[in-house]
């Protein structure tokens, strides 16, 4: 299999040499005047006819005779053909390590409707088609979301794997089941102490159940999965990238680097300071990254692209999926979450850390000038992040942080408001509504399901509201990170609460984002003296969004260059050809 692969790549590396020494004459920054379309600012000036960019930046945008008096004679022109510009679009909240490795998973995300079986052929197909990692990792296999499919138990997945190491992570990955080899080779048994967040179930005689819970206890569990090689890494690193322009954006904000690796920052600044990079790259980093992690970049400054690290992602409670989220009242008592979620009576789910710690981190945060970004779910964990918010901007006066509150599933009226009242940005996650809003009323019940993901009353308060994807959680897809809010539909095709706006859905995704990454001066609006970062679809995203239909992503710029969005770089396939086989087979090179 390794050989056939390893062909295949090299195949590949022939085929593509042309088009790449090519695209790297195409990759300088040109000036251009584009016409004959819609020109979507996210300004006060709304729609245009035309934009003059030059030197990767925006010189003029306006009415075609305008824009055309402040290009020169001859400029070259871009026929939109009816098609729309717009800014490039902003994911703030994304991980694409792990959003490129598990493109490598055994996929299980789609299937839904063919039942037990299909998600239980998949695996056996998955496992038969081998692969050179030693373990077999699958996604998307997750009770909540299927609901009537139980979740696979230790005895099953040992039967369809005995030997080798087999993980199936959720949908949201706050939950896994493990077979025994996967176990075995984390060094996790019966015995094995719970995580501080987390823990391995384990039934009545205190043997393990295969299923593994929340962020700790599933990192632990990982562990064991042998560490890819670093060219490995960066070609994987580099496919998610492009995917992520082939869908609009130009940048991103990786909101905690995670994903097996020997050294994550370096695999990232590899690909986001590379001669060609597909995106602009802001990094929030984990604690434990953080005594290091702020100098990233410092030496590869460029007006090509953006790189910073922004501040320090925390995670305060896990997933409402597997009773994660802190919640102020408990969860419903209710037949699913006894025998689906197998939560007992007045669950309210715990606090990922001390109060205190939260604490020390947001005083030296906003001692520092550094932003902080907090993962929170339940109400707790969301009166939490706001305290000691509040606490360090009193202790240390300091404007301009707009520290962020991430997902916000839970959110009141009054944590909304006073989040406003801080100058706190809020961030959320509306595919939790397109996967699991049918689910929502018997995990919560009907008043807080009504208001789940509050994203209406949280741009009515004013405050700075933003929309993700979390990938790898949802796909990469920047249309339907848009759309969800604007329809919120359910799987069963029901609206569930307060709909948005197609324009605010859409400045969530430029304008707004901008501003929560601190870049607003540069990117996020198509004005004057502002980068050229474009993306090109094939019809006005806000009419799409108006009417319903259905709006694809064409190609995109950066400070004026065209970005290379192919998934296979020739220079990166190079390196992971270079890489010893042996190594490659020992640890994993192409696998989890």
């Amino acid at each position: 299999m390794l050989r056939i692969i390893l062909a295949g790549l090299a195949m590949l590396a022939l085929l593509t040499t042309g088009f790449a020494l090519a695209a790297r004459s195409a990759t300088t920054s040109q000036d251009l005047l584009f016409h004959n379309g819609v020109i979507r600012t996210a300004s006060d000036q709304g729609v245009a006819d035309a934009l003059y960019m030059r030197d990767g930046e925006i010189i003029a945008v306006g009415d075609l005779d305008s824009v055309e008096s402040a290009a020169p004679r001859g400029v070259r022109r871009f026929d939109l053909e009816g098609g729309a510009l717009t800014p490039g679009l902003i994911e703030p909240h994304t991980h694409p390590l792990a959003a490129g490795l598990l493109g490598q998973a055994i996929n299980l995300s789609g299937p839904h409707a063919g039942g037990r079986a299909e998600v239980m052929a998949l695996i056996e197909q998955g496992l038969a088609r081998g692969g050179p990692s030693p373990w077999a990792i699958a996604f998307g296999w997750d009770p909540v979301l299927l609901g009537d499919i139980d979740a696979p138990s230790l005895e099953e997945l040992d039967a369809l794997s005995p030997d080798q190491p087999l993980v199936s992570l959720t949908q949201m990955m706050h939950e896994a089941f493990a077979n025994t080899a996967a176990f075995e080779a984390s060094g996790i048994s019966a015995d094995t102490p719970d995580p501080e967040h987390g823990y391995f179930e384990r039934d009545a005689t205190g043997a393990l159940t295969g299923r593994v819970v929340e962020v700790d206890a599933v990192s632990q569990l990982m562990s064991g999965v042998p560490t890819p090689s670093d060219a490995a890494l960066e070609f994987i690193l580099g496919d998610a990238y492009a995917e992520y322009a082939r869908s609009g954006y130009t940048t991103i904000g990786i909101t905690g680097l995670v994903g097996r690796a020997r050294d994550p920052l370096a695999i990232l600044e590899t690909i986001a300071t590379s001669p060609r990079p597909a995106l602009n790259t802001v990094l929030y980093l984990l604690p434990e990254q953080a005594a290091h992690g702020y100098s990233l970049f410092d030496h590869a400054r460029s007006d090509a692209v953006i790189t910073r690290v922004a501040g320090l992602k925390l995670w305060l409670d896990g997933s409402p999926f597997v009773g994660g989220a802190a919640t102020a009242e408990p969860y419903a008592d209710s037949a699913f979450n006894a025998d689906v979620l197998g939560l007992p009576p007045g669950w309210r789910g715990p606090l990922a850390i001390p109060p205190e710690t939260a604490l020390a981190y947001a005083l030296e945060a906003q001692q520092s000038g550094v932003q902080m970004a907090f993962h929170v779910q339940g109400e707790r964990a969301i009166d939490l992040a706001l305290d000691v918010i509040d606490a360090a901007q009193r202790a240390h006066p300091q404007s301009g942080l707009h520290h962020r509150l991430e997902h916000l599933a839970l959110a009141t009226p009054q944590q909304i408001e006073r989040a406003a009242e801080l100058g706190v940005s809020l961030g959320f996650f509306p595919d939790h509504i397109g996967y699991y809003g049918h689910r929502l009323e018997a995990m919560f019940g009907a008043e807080r399901a009504g208001r789940y993901m509050p994203i209406q009353a949280a741009m009515e308060s004013g405050a700075m509201v933003t929309i993700h994807g979390d990938h790898p959680a949802s796909a990469i897809d920047a249309a339907r990170v848009m759309t969800l809010p604007v329809s919120r539909l359910t799987p069963d095709d029901a609206t569930l609460g307060d709909t948005v706006s197609a324009e605010d859905a859409f400045a969530m995704m430029t304008i707004n984002a901008a501003r929560q990454l601190g870049l607003d001066d540069q990117i996020g609006s198509l004005e004057p003296g502002k980068r050229a970062d474009l993306a090109l679809f094939d019809r006005d995203p806000v009419q799409a969004l108006e009417t319903g239909g259905h709006f694809t992503a064409q190609r995109t710029w950066i400070a004026g260059r065209p970005v290379d969005q192919r998934a296979w770089s020739l220079d990166r396939l190079g390196r992971l050809l270079k890489t010893p086989p042996g190594q490659m087979t020992r640890q994993g090179a192409l696998g989890l």
